[in-house]
């Protein structure tokens, strides 16, 4: 049973769109006292603050019409750096701002607008590098940063036209390492290339086989030291290992006490010690490895899951790091709680660093697994609106299908998924094929058959949902934004019988016209993943777009589309609303004035109050009372 459509200003849903909420926390290596959060507090949007760590006060650092989601403070805390864009396009320039508060100063003003795939501060402070995107062309620059506050022109050290991603600078501003597709441009498995910052040269290379990819994750932090850490999937799962470019040499570090995939974070302040992340599908791990007794001892913490990293471009700062003092400061939530920044040892209970305000708790999530229809198995996260785990239904379902498809759903805390649960409705999230953290195979199965193997999980999802007794097979409800939008269209259009109705928070709808709009960056990633660009596949573009499908879609849609996408583009959205509207279907499309991502509270707020009325309408349950 569906609980009436909660519609009350203080209806817990609502509450915990509206809580504080924690994006990320970082402390300045040379300067402690000084740290940025990004976050919401008691406000409707993220926001980056300054933080005073010695008092715990927060400061915001912008305006309020600036609300970038990633910003990084340097490493003696003397500016704050991001990307300065048009409402969330995603194209822009990096600018500064005084730690003390200012006007923002244009780092690149002889450059033409671009994404940003890679940022890094040395630990020194003396140069910052960052990757450029555009012109199909992706441009490494470095920036002279001066103690007084000078900075240099931006200096180019290379371009690339394959797939290039991430900058790493070592301590005194050096080397350069980056991981590149240049090896293997259509499978997405990278290989390190290391440059001189000075001369552009290319000093060296990690590469492990086309079988194999290798990513930096980032420099020792001990002047003098040139030794990288980084990973392989060589060994058959993700392991760490130290490389120094200079003199060749190599250090796997393999942890056979440990379980799953091994991710490494960050270096302790003195170099003795490394922050490793493990994780199976169903938990996550935080744990301390010393490089020189070669022991890795876990932290202790609840279960649920752990934020990596600070940003998508920039691993040298994580999400869950070594303090300056020596201490790990931990990003955690779970499925029922919200993000909070932790202090965590080997032998006691965790701390709370950053404490978050009142939110009404939610409903757990757990880990089930099932066959698909080649007999592979795929993970998904399963929530109840009941509190007992034996199945109380069916109930109206929601399957969700998160974005990317590089990515994968964990157990951590989603505001979204808890309103639904709230309502009645069972959730589950299913990580399909193209997620990350199940195996090469799995990952890459999708790349030249785009939406096949997706639409295979989901359905076996659906099925799965239907035997164990948890879903009412006529009110499943699909739902996912980005590249979960154009998973949720597709599903509609290829299997249109089996659905009660989708809704998309940005979806792309015609590869081909997407291809045309987007950033270079966001081309470089499809050509990736359809193994060629619409001149080279036309007809594969073509027939995995659910524009040229349209007709065959029956279910209602709901779709929200940003007017300054640059992933998913406006034109292609035009075009299929014009074609939905002629075939008379049952579509509502509602423009956003933004990019990709939704960071302002009140509009998540917005949109589920509409997905939630939405959902009511097509599957006929109780409303809110009406006068």
């Amino acid at each position: 049973m569906t609980s009436p459509l909660q519609l009350e200003d203080n209806a817990p849903w609502r509450r915990r769109f509206r809580g504080n909420s924690l994006g990320y926390a970082y402390v300045a290596p040379q300067n402690p006292s000084r740290g940025i959060v990004h976050a919401s507090l008691q406000r409707p949007t993220k926001r980056i603050f300054a933080w005073d760590t010695t008092s715990g006060h927060l400061r915001a650092l912008l305006p309020r019409s600036e609300t970038p989601s990633y910003g990084w403070l340097g490493p003696s805390g003397d500016y704050l750096y991001y990307l300065q864009d048009e409402k969330g396009s995603e194209l822009g320039h990096i600018v500064r701002v005084p730690f003390a508060g200012g006007p923002p100063e244009d780092l690149t003003p002889e450059l033409p607008p671009y994404t940003l795939r890679g940022f890094d501060i040395s630990r020194n402070g003396s140069c910052l590098a960052f990757d450029a995107v555009y012109d199909n062309r992706y441009w490494y620059y470095c920036i002279s940063l001066g103690p007084d506050g000078s900075r240099s022109a931006p200096q180019l050290v290379f371009a690339a036209q394959k797939e290039t991603w991430a900058c790493h600078l070592s301590c005194n501003c050096d080397l350069l390492a980056v991981k590149s597709t240049r090896r293997a441009p259509h499978s997405r498995r990278y290989t390190v290339l290391v440059f001189d910052t000075k001369a552009g040269d290319q000093v060296a290379e990690l590469w492990d086989g086309f079988d194999h990819s290798v990513e930096p994750v980032q420099f020792s932090p001990l002047l003098g030291d040139s030794r990288l850490l980084a990973t392989t999937t060589a060994g058959g799962a993700l392991l760490p290992l130290l490389w120094d470019p200079l003199s060749g040499g190599r250090r796997d570090l393999p942890m056979p006490s440990a379980e799953g995939p091994i991710l490494p974070l960050d270096w302790s302040p003195d170099g003795s010690e490394l922050l490793v992340q493990t994780k199976t599908e169903e938990h996550e791990g935080l744990f301390t490895y010393d490089l020189f007794d070669k022991e890795l001892t876990p932290l202790q913490h609840l279960p649920g899951t752990f934020r990596g990293r600070s940003g998508p471009y920039h691993t040298g700062t994580a999400a869950s790091f070594f303090a300056p003092d020596g201490t790990v400061w931990a990003q955690w939530s779970d499925a029922a709680h919200p993000s909070q920044l932790l202090s965590l040892t080997a032998s006691g209970p965790p701390e709370t660093v950053l404490p978050v305000g009142d939110c009404p708790p939610g409903r757990p999530w757990r880990s089930v697994s099932f066959p698909s229809s080649d007999g592979v198995p795929v993970q998904a996260w399963l929530g109840l609106p009941s509190s007992d785990e034996t199945p109380q239904g069916p109930y109206p379902t929601v399957l969700h299908v998160h974005g990317g498809p590089s990515g994968a759903v964990s157990n951590a805390f989603d505001a979204t998924s808890q309103a639904w649960l709230d309502h009645g409705f069972a959730y589950l999230s299913v990580n399909y094929r193209g997620s990350t953290g199940f195996g090469r195979e799995f990952q890459e199965k999708i790349n030249g058959d785009v939406g096949r193997w997706e639409l295979e999980d989901m359905l076996a999802a659906r099925l799965w949902l239907i035997e164990e007794g948890i879903a009412d097979p006529d009110r499943i409800l699909l739902e996912g934004g980005s590249y979960g939008g154009f998973l949720t269209v597709w599903a509609l259009s290829q299997e249109p019988e089996l659905w009660a109705g989708g809704v998309a928070p940005v979806a792309i709808v015609d590869w081909t016209m997407n291809y045309e709009d987007s950033s270079a960056a966001m081309q470089g990633w499809a050509h990736m993943i359809f193994d060629g660009s619409p001149s080279q596949k036309p007809d594969l573009y073509r027939d995995r777009s659910p524009l040229t499908h349209a007709a065959a879609i029956q279910a209602p849609l709901l779709i929200f589309q940003g007017r300054r996408d640059s992933r998913a583009t406006p034109r292609q959205m035009e075009h299929f609303a014009r074609k939905m509207d002629a075939l008379k279907k049952d579509f509502t499309l509602v423009w956003l004035d933004g990019g990709h991502g939704f960071t302002n509270a009140a509009t998540a707020e917005h949109l589920q109050e509409t997905h939630l009325k939405f959902a009511y309408r097509v599957l006929g349950l109780q409303g809110p009372d009406e006068d």
